[in-house]
Formats: C-alpha cells, sequence, structure tokens
C-alpha cells in the first residue's frame, strides 16, 4: 500500500466498528478571528484527501462553516419556541422591534462571526437613542442561548456585563408625580363629566378601582357584578399579529376581581343606554382603540387649562396612593391592582403626599 503524505487526515471508527475519516485544517485569519474546521464521517482516506485539498485552497473570508447560519436565520428558528410562551400582543413586539433594530445590524451576519465588542459598541450607541434598549439586548441574548442550546455556539457573545447600565435619552415624563391627590381627582372628574358621560364613566372607572388603561376598555356588561358588588377583569384589548386588535388575558395571565363601589355603580346603571355587550364600543360594535381615552384627556385638559396634567396611567398610581394614604392593607392593594409582588405595589405605585405627611405628623403628636 502506497504512504499517505496526508497526516491531518485520521481514521477513526464509530460503535459499530466501522471504519471512517476525518481531518482537521486550519484556513487562515477572518478578521480578527482564526478559522478552522473539522470534517469527519469520510468512508476512505481518498475521499477525505479530495475534499482536504479543495478547502485548502478556498480563502478564509470566503469559508463558511457546515450548517452556518445567519442571525436572522437563527431569528427565524428560535421565534416559534418563543411564541409558544407569550401572548400575542408580546410576540407581536418582539417582531416589530427585531425587524426595527436587531435585523438592520446584525440580520445577514454569520453568527459565530459576531463579537461581544460588536454587540456592545452597538448597544452603547442605541443607549444614547433609545429608552428600551435593554429589552432590546435581552432578546438578543436569549436568540443566542438557543444557539447555544442547539450546539451551534459554545458561547453566549452577548455578555450581560458589558450592557450600559441607564439610558442617556431624557426621561419623557417625571413619573415621581404622576398621581393626583383626592382633591385633585374630584377636579379632574368633574372636568370630565363636563366633557362627556362617557369619558366621565371610563376615568371614575380607573379612578376608583385602578384598572389598566385596556382592561376597562375591554369590559363588558356581564363583567360588572353589581349584586356582589365587584367588577370581574378578564381580559384586556391588545395589538396582535399583523396589527391586528384583539382581546387577551389581562397583564401576566391573571383574571383578578376589583370592588365596585356604590357611586360607580350607580354611574354605571345610568351610563346604559343601549344593548351593546360593551361598556365601551363604537358604532360598528368594536372595542374603542386606546388612543381613545388619551383623545378625551387632552380635550379635557385644553378645555381646563388649570389642572394639573398626568397621563392615563397615573390614575392608576392615584388609586393606589390613596388606598395606601387610606390606611387599606397594602396586600389588598396588591391583589386588587394585580402585582405579582407587594414591592411592586409599594415602590412604584404609592406615593408620598402632602396629606400623609401631615397624618404622620399627627401620629407623631399622639405618641410623644
Amino acid at each position: 500500500m502506497p504512504k499517505r503524505k496526508n497526516t491531518a487526515i485520521k481514521p477513526y471508527k464509530l460503535k459499530s466498528g466501522k471504519k471512517k475519516y476525518m481531518f482537521k485544517l486550519y484556513l487562515g485569519i477572518k478578521g480578527t478571528k482564526k478559522i478552522e474546521t473539522t470534517r469527519r464521517g469520510f468512508s476512505s482516506y481518498e475521499e477525505a484527501d479530495a475534499v482536504y485539498k479543495k478547502m485548502a485552497a478556498q480563502n478564509a473570508q470566503d469559508f463558511i462553516k457546515e450548517k452556518q447560519m445567519t442571525f436572522d436565520e437563527l431569528y427565524q428558528k428560535w421565534l416559534p419556541f418563543y411564541s409558544r410562551d407569550v401572548k400575542e400582543s408580546t410576540l407581536w413586539k418582539t417582531e416589530t422591534m427585531y425587524k426595527t433594530h436587531l435585523k438592520d445590524a446584525f440580520g445577514n451576519q454569520y453568527i459565530d462571526q459576531i463579537t461581544t465588542a460588536e454587540i456592545a459598541d452597538y448597544f452603547l450607541k442605541l443607549s444614547a437613542k433609545y429608552v428600551n434598549y435593554k429589552v432590546l439586548f435581552w432578546y438578543m441574548r436569549r436568540i443566542f442561548e438557543y444557539a447555544i442550546d442547539i450546539n451551534l455556539l459554545n458561547r453566549n457573545p452577548a455578555r450581560a456585563s458589558l450592557l450600559p447600565k441607564k439610558t442617556t435619552v431624557k426621561k419623557r415624563r417625571d413619573t415621581a408625580h404622576n398621581f393626583y391627590s383626592a382633591d385633585e381627582i374630584k377636579t379632574f372628574l368633574t372636568a370630565a363629566k363636563n366633557y362627556s358621560e362617557r369619558s366621565y364613566v371610563y376615568f371614575s372607572i380607573l379612578a376608583s378601582t385602578g384598572m389598566r388603561k385596556c382592561e376597562a376598555l375591554a369590559l363588558e356588561w356581564n363583567d360588572i357584578e353589581f349584586n356582589k358588588h365587584r367588577i370581574f377583569i378578564q381580559r384586556t384589548t391588545a395589538y396582535g399579529e399583523n396589527n391586528t386588535y384583539i382581546t387577551q388575558l389581562p397583564k401576566g395571565n391573571k383574571k383578578r376581581y376589583v370592588p365596585l363601589d356604590d357611586k360607580l355603580a350607580s354611574e354605571l346603571k345610568h351610563y346604559r343606554t343601549d344593548l351593546s355587550d360593551k361598556l365601551f364600543h363604537t358604532a360598528n360594535g368594536d372595542f374603542l382603540r386606546p388612543s381613545k381615552p388619551d383623545q378625551w384627556r387632552k380635550a379635557i385638559y385644553a378645555k381646563e387649562t388649570d389642572l394639573k396634567r398626568i397621563t392615563i396611567h397615573g390614575l392608576r398610581h392615584t388609586f393606589a396612593t390613596l388606598l395606601n394614604q387610606a390606611g387599606v392593607n397594602p396586600k389588598d392593594v396588591q391583589a386588587i391592582l394585580g402585582h405579582t409582588t407587594i414591592d411592586l405595589t409599594l415602590d412604584v405605585y404609592t406615593h408620598s403626599t402632602a396629606e400623609g405627611q401631615e397624618k404622620a405628623r399627627a401620629e407623631i403628636n399622639k405618641l410623644f
């Protein structure tokens, strides 16, 4: 048998005892990365040698690994697994954010050639112009984790330690003052009533139950349990696939009951004037879009220029703060708001007020 000159080609045996051939080949440097490849499974030395010679003539810059895929191909492979565990609205947001940002920056690059330094530079620049840059980073990290799970990568280049800690984008609003005092909410609701009954009822629901904006928009009359003095929150409106308007489970997939006070119950009975199953609907009987309450709010502020201006979500903060100030058990407030943890209720949704400070001073006077 003639001597085989290519010492890079090695024989090995399968579990069945069958003999096969393999080789490792160094092709050079591509960018700053050493390009090496392994090929195995050849039935003969001659077959392995022919492939080795063909690959050895290849430029490292043109090399594409077997089973190598682009970041966009990996994303498309990951998406069906991700979509099984999230709501339709979350999936739509993820797809939109990916197409707007990550696809243009990384979509056509091969995943094993995307470096940690490149990712760090991208998110440093993104943090200077985009408030939600961290959400995109964690999407990217999860996609790379999937590549590791299916043995396409050995390590995740999206290293959390290099993520910028804060955005340099100016905050859009001061959330520390995004709520009303007891007197201020009464003034606002009076202004809403002067504007229209529908806006008044809608904002009254938010102020007296702490519902989220789109949970209130999704209410149906059979959710209002007058005899039990409560409202059943079992859906929310949202945008789903292809920007379609849908209803789905509330945030966290948690249905819950909220108290129905006597004044709101009376207002709701007076408010119902048609046979629609929805509290707030269009002329065609569809749920109102989230932009409608914003239109009401802006119109009310335009008409009553002296009113303190807060966001619609600020009414949820108002509800939590006033209940906390009144001494309602924080765990009960947490349950009504549908929060997962008490920390979120206390740290984010309850605020110090002048009335609360005065109440504390009065209690201190009693002690001393």
